[in-house]
């Protein structure tokens, strides 16, 4: 029988420990519960105290997250809350510090504490114009909020190179059995790494971006106030890709007629934007979909292989010759 504990790549850490030798360090008061909400790239557990507050607790995973990338992250979330944006944002501790890093059987993991995003997920079943208008005006607030932003460690850039290049590796594995359509996806990067960076390097709007601005990562309060969520993704990037996240999830659900127009009608009406960076959108959408199947395949140890199966590809593909065609990308 081994003796050792069994090395692992992934674990849920005890929600009884966070409540005994970790959340006591903030300081904010007696707890009621602590319950584990959502595990994925991250997990995220609900905490509600005996005077009804309640935070969410993120404990990053160890291979996901530095903790140089989390300092950025709790930055910029600091930066923009004193700017009067509303984000879910990092909650101190007694000694003053926002990260607390534990050890788990994979190694060191990082925690962090934020206020809830109060509210729930726009509905845009009903007056689904405004709700897009509303959320384009929001952006538009923290990108302009965000142009000043320093931070005192760095985070990887959200540029071209990796949206059209890095992205593709991990894919290789999965179409090996499918040399035609892996021959498809290299040149289908390829072609949009070249056009994109045929564009002078100042040409396109670049600063910090939340990078997974869907829908969901956004919750709207009874008096419509929208406090942003979720800046796991976050970096340094093109404007345009942070807008085109939206237009790429208006696609997935089939609303884009809908949603996209009055989407970009509010962001401008904060922020202008170059004719290029209009431009550039359909091709950030296009570049959105390997980005998620890379979140997909490089994650695969840790979420399962199963379902990265040939009906997962053959919708991948579908997607990316229907962006193609749509935008007419190809010519």
């Amino acid at each position: 029988m081994m003796q050792n504990t069994f090395p692992a790549t992934f674990s849920v850490v005890s929600t009884q420990a966070l409540v005994t030798e970790v959340i006591p360090a903030y300081g904010l008061g007696e707890i009621a519960d602590c319950k584990l909400q959502y595990v994925g790239v991250n997990d995220t557990f609900k905490v509600t105290m005996v005077n009804k507050a309640t935070y969410y607790l993120r404990v990053y995973r160890s291979q996901w997250r530095s903790y140089d990338e989390v300092t950025y992250e709790v930055e910029i979330l600091n930066h923009l809350h004193r700017k009067g944006i509303s984000v879910a944002h990092p909650v101190p501790s007694k000694d003053g510090s926002f990260i607390q890093v534990i050890q788990a059987t994979e190694g060191s993991r990082c925690v962090v504490i934020f206020t809830t995003a109060v509210g729930k997920e726009p509905d845009y079943d009903v007056d689904p114009e405004s709700k897009a208008y509303q959320y384009g005006l929001a952006v538009a607030h923290l990108h302009h909020a965000s142009d000043d932003f320093t931070s005192t460690t760095t985070r990887a850039p959200l540029d071209i190179d990796f949206l059209y290049r890095q992205t593709i590796e991990p894919v290789r594995p999965y179409l090996l059995h499918r040399p035609d359509d892996w021959a498809f996806v290299q040149a289908y990067a390829e072609r949009f790494y070249q056009r994109l960076s045929g564009w002078p390097p100042t040409a396109l709007d670049w600063g910090f971006c939340h990078a997974d601005l869907q829908s969901c990562h956004a919750h709207v309060d009874q008096e419509g106030k929208l406090t942003f969520f979720d800046f796991d993704c976050c970096g340094p990037g093109f404007r345009a890709y942070d807008m085109a996240v939206f237009r790429w999830v208006s696609r997935l659900k089939e609303k884009e007629a809908i949603w996209w127009e009055p989407y970009l009608r509010g962001y401008l009406e904060v922020r202008p934007l170059s004719n290029m960076d209009v431009e550039a959108i359909p091709w950030f959408v296009a570049g959105r979909y390997l980005w998620h199947v890379w979140l997909h395949t490089t994650n695969a140890n840790d979420w399962g292989h199963g379902w990265l199966g040939d009906e997962y590809f053959d919708r991948l593909l579908a997607n990316l010759r229907a962006v193609e065609a749509d935008y007419c990308l190809g010519k």
